[in-house]
Parts: C-alpha cells; sequence; structure tokens
C-alpha cells in the first residue's frame, strides 16, 4: 500500500513540475516547428509586407544582444571587485551592505524603472540638479546604446556576478592567496594567477545568467525605453497588436537562447575545473607584474571607492530619489504649491484613482500568495529528488532556465500553451496570472532548500538517523524538512516578492486583472505621475520590508 502511494505522489509530482514549470518555457519553441508554414508566410515572405518583420526581429534582437554584451562588460568590472569585498573582507555593516547588492534580485522592476527614470530625468534627481540633461532619447556615443536602458540593466544583472563569484571565492581556501602574497605577488597579481583560475567558472555562469536577465528584462524597460524596442518589447507589442506570429517566432528565439547559453555553461561549471592562464610570454608577463604591483601600491582605494559608488548610484539613490520625490508631492506640486497636482488629490480626488491602486494591490496579494503556495508544494519533492538522486543536478540546472527566460515570451507561451492554441482551458485572467508565476517562483524556493541542504551537511544527520532504525520517511519527516524549513520559508518570501514585482509575462496574461507592478507602467504612459509615485514607493516599501524579514529568518 505504501509503496503504491510512494508511486502515485512521485507521479503527480513529476507531472506538476514537468506541466506547471518546465513546459511553458519548451511549447513555445515546439510550436514554431509545428507552425513553421504560417510563421514562414508571414515573417519571411508576407504577400504585403515582404520580410519587413524578419528585418524588425533582426533588428530588435541586435539591439538586445548589444545591451546584453555591454552590460556583462560592466558587471564583471564592477562586480568582481564587491564579490571579492563580501569574501574576503569582515566589516561592520556587511550584512546590510550585502542585502543592497541583492536588492535588484526582488525588487519591482517597473517601480525600480520608474525611480531610475526620476532620478535621472526629473527636476526632482540629483543629475537634473547637476546640469546633466538626460532623458528616454539621450544615446551613448560609440555604443550607441540607450543610456536610462542600460543603467537599469546594469544595476539588474550585476548582482548575479557579485553572489555567483562571492560564493566561489567563499569555497576557495584564502591559503592560497597568502602563500602568493608571501612569495611576493602583488594583490592584483595573486588575483590574476591564482584566484581568478579557481573562480573562472563560477564568473562564466554568473556572467550568463546576468547575459540572458539582461536579454529577457521587460519591466523597467518598458519605464525607460523611449523610443527604443528591444526584442522583449517587441514580443508585447506584438502580442497586444495581436500579430502572433512574429511574437511566437521571436519569443521561442530567446527562449532557445536562454537553454543554448545557460545549460552548457552550468554543467562546466559544475565541473570545478581550474582554468590556467599561461598564455603570455615570459617577458611581457614581467612587466604585467611590475605594473600590477605599482598599481596595488598606488590604487588600492580604488577597489572600495568604486563599489561603493557603485552600489549608490544604482540602487540606493533611485529608491532614495523615489522615496523623497513621493514625500515632496504627497500633498502639493512642490514648483507652484498646487494642492491639484498634488498625489493626495490624484488618489482622493474626482479621479479616485486610489480604487484603482486598491483593487490591483488585493489581485497581487492574491497572485502572490497562491503562486508562492502552489509552487512550495512542487518545490519540497524536487529538492528531495535533486539532493537524493544521481539525476539531480540536471534538474536543477534545468531550473536555472525559468529564472531567466525572457518574461514577455514566457507570458505568450503561457497564452498559447493554455489558451486557443493548446490546451483551451485558460484564458487572460488571475488565474492564467497565478500559473505563469509558479514558472519563476518554483526555482526560487528550489534553490534555497538545495543551497540550506548542502550547508548544513544534513546528509550526515540523515546518516545518523538511518543507523538507528529511522524509515525514509521518517527520516525526511523528522531531520530533512526540520533543518531546511527555515529555508524554505525564506525561499517562500522571495518567490511571494518576486511575484508581487513581476510585470513582462504579467502584462500579457493578467486580462483585466491588472496588478499593482503592470499598474506602475500604464500610470507613467498615461502621465498619472502622482499615483505612480505612491505605487512605486509602496512596492519598493514591501520589498524592503520582505527583504529584512528573510535576512531575520535566515539569521
Amino acid at each position: 500500500m505504501r509503496k503504491n502511494m510512494t508511486i502515485a505522489i512521485i507521479a503527480i509530482f513529476a507531472i506538476s513540475l514537468f506541466t506547471l514549470v518546465f513546459l511553458p518555457s519548451l511549447y513555445l519553441i515546439s510550436l514554431a516547428f509545428i507552425e513553421w508554414k504560417q510563421i514562414y508566410d508571414e515573417i519571411f515572405a508576407n504577400p504585403y509586407l515582404g520580410s519587413t518583420y524578419l528585418w524588425n526581429i533582426l533588428k530588435t534582437l541586435y539591439l538586445s544582444f548589444r545591451l546584453a554584451l555591454i552590460t556583462v562588460i560592466i558587471d564583471v568590472i564592477l562586480g568582481l571587485p564587491l564579490a571579492y569585498i563580501f569574501a574576503r573582507k569582515n566589516f561592520r555593516g556587511k550584512d546590510i551592505i550585502e542585502d543592497i547588492t541583492m536588492l535588484p534580485l526582488v525588487i519591482p522592476t517597473s517601480g525600480f524603472g520608474f525611480a531610475t527614470l526620476i532620478t535621472w530625468t526629473s527636476s526632482t534627481g540629483i543629475f537634473r540638479l547637476l546640469g546633466l540633461n538626460i532623458n528616454t532619447q539621450t544615446i551613448i556615443p560609440l555604443i550607441n546604446l540607450p543610456f536610462l536602458v542600460l543603467i537599469v540593466h546594469i544595476s539588474l544583472t550585476f548582482p548575479y556576478i557579485v553572489k555567483t563569484v562571492s560564493a566561489a571565492l567563499q569555497e576557495t581556501n584564502p591559503a592560497y592567496d597568502i602563500i602568493s602574497q608571501s612569495l611576493g605577488a602583488s594583490p592584483l597579481t595573486t588575483f590574476r594567477k591564482v584566484t581568478l583560475p579557481l573562480i573562472t567558472p563560477s564568473l562564466l555562469s554568473g556572467s550568463v545568467l546576468a547575459f540572458a536577465r539582461s536579454l529577457g528584462e521587460t519591466g523597467a524597460t518598458l519605464i525607460v525605453a523611449g523610443v527604443s524596442v528591444t526584442a522583449p518589447i517587441a514580443i508585447v507589442k506584438w502580442e497586444l497588436e495581436n500579430k502572433l506570429a512574429p511574437a511566437a517566432f521571436l519569443g521561442s528565439l530567446l527562449i532557445a537562447l536562454s537553454f543554448l547559453l545557460i545549460i552548457p555553461i552550468e554543467y562546466y561549471s559544475s565541473q570545478k575545473r581550474r582554468i590556467s592562464y599561461s598564455l603570455i610570454p615570459k617577458t611581457k608577463e614581467k612587466i604585467i607584474v611590475k605594473l600590477e604591483k605599482k598599481i596595488s601600491k598606488n590604487l588600492w582605494w580604488l577597489r572600495e571607492t568604486a563599489s561603493g559608488l557603485l552600489l549608490f548610484i544604482m540602487v540606493i539613490l533611485p529608491i532614495l530619489t523615489l522615496l523623497y520625490t513621493t514625500s515632496v508631492y504627497w500633498s502639493s506640486e512642490p514648483y507652484t504649491g498646487r494642492f491639484e497636482k498634488s498625489i493626495v488629490y490624484e488618489l482622493f480626488g474626482p479621479s479616485k484613482m486610489i480604487n484603482l491602486v486598491s483593487k490591483a494591490i488585493v489581485t497581487s496579494i492574491i497572485v502572490s500568495s497562491l503562486a508562492t503556495f502552489i509552487s512550495i508544494y512542487i518545490s519540497i519533492p524536487t529538492v528531495l529528488f535533486i539532493v537524493k538522486t544521481r539525476y539531480g543536478e540536471i534538474i536543477r540546472t534545468l531550473l536555472k532556465v525559468p529564472l531567466v527566460v525572457p518574461t514577455s515570451a514566457l507570458g505568450l507561451s503561457m497564452i498559447l500553451l493554455w489558451g486557443n492554441e493548446g490546451f483551451n482551458i485558460i484564458y487572460p485572467s488571475i488565474w492564467l496570472t497565478i500559473l505563469t508565476h509558479v514558472v519563476f517562483s518554483v526555482p526560487v524556493i528550489v534553490e534555497a532548500g538545495v543551497s540550506a541542504y548542502r550547508q548544513l551537511n544534513v546528509e550526515l544527520y540523515e546518516g545518523t538517523a538511518r543507523t538507528l532504525g529511522a524509515t525514509f520517511y521518517d527520516m525526511i519527516e523528522t531531520v530533512s524538512l526540520p533543518m531546511i524549513k527555515k529555508s524554505f520559508v525564506a525561499g517562500s518570501i522571495l518567490a511571494f516578492t518576486h511575484s508581487l514585482g513581476e510585470t513582462g509575462a504579467t502584462f500579457l496574461v493578467m486580462g483585466n486583472d491588472i496588478t499593482i507592478s503592470t499598474l506602475v507602467v500604464n500610470l507613467v504612459e498615461s502621465q498619472a505621475i502622482g499615483t505612480a509615485l505612491f505605487s512605486s514607493s509602496l512596492l519598493i516599501i514591501v520589498a524592503l520590508v520582505l527583504l529584512g524579514v528573510i535576512r531575520k529568518i535566515t539569521k
């Protein structure tokens, strides 16, 4: 009887994981093959537009690829010093700075995009006060990229570099660094010759995650893009215009690229190989070593200064500017003193925007709560499968894809999978939004559980329980789950926060059930700035509070 129940539980778990988490990402790719004739006729040989859609697709992909590549290069340059400081230094307030660094991973993207927009372009922003005339049309010379879009992408992706490299450095024995420096090598030479080869797999893994995240970023980009159209924005635009063929084709390309980028690099990173950098000739090596010694001696302070400045400009300043601007506009417009231009008037005046905001908040809470609840029940057996089976690492690697898959492509895939083109069960509504959020909530909770299991060495305690006669079920119930339950709670709060702020996919699948994060985009586009300020500030304050709760639980 128990054996049959076990088989039934495993079957339900496997079907749930595949259908609710993996299938949405795979479906759009398969649909591109199944409906290839229709896609070809529409994109490559349209009787009226010729290959116009194809050129538009190539144009948006070219912009997105250049943007993602430049973003990752800057991420590595700015993120490596932060990762080194977190792994090798101990100082007062370190936990708080680490939390601030990880904040872009959980902060609502639409709210953060609006905060960045205000910081760089509004009259209350510090950069306008410094005389910098920046707007959504400002292009960076040479690389020819929208300035605000690049800033937002760097802010939202550099934590991937910091998190993965910092974890790798913590696992690396610092004795290597000590021995190298005791032999006369400067800190910079030690890093290049000793540390960097050891952490290269993790650096590659973080870079690919950052690249894929930038390639698929939608929510904040919608706020700051202006007339620039990246690939994820093009998918949203075409889906709303009911041009499903080009949207589906572009979405399938982005999802396929996510698989092709992440899976090989994650497999390579898991092998823990050491990379050797010995291609520099000895004569040039001596020159480089001397130069590194001089830089290490004279510019040691630059690492800490640049890292602190990065955090302040990219993360702290936009949040502070948003909260400050909200307080300034709360009861009156600061320049004319008019109450009619205030946030209070916009919310409670004739337009009654507070009703729209309240409804969106309730919808967001329902969506995030139910999506997190469903994800917990899928995540618990998934964690056990990963840590207990030989194929677990394959599942863990595959779960990285839903975390960074372009959200607009995910939203389109969900519409086609559960709507007319697929199961024909659920259409854009709060229920489809919940299912969509489950896709990226499960990986967040699973990663928290697996990391805790291995860091706490739970396997050792399980072995002790088994030698004392405990059955597998007793061991799981009394040893494994109690030891990692706090991590499940922390992961669930993290998933809830992520769900609360998700914008790109939600924009496509929500129907008439608008969430608070998507409402921010609509408010900015309709110039309801007061309500947008209030909604964005509310989202960010909730994210900060929940992050504090996570820190409290994990301690």
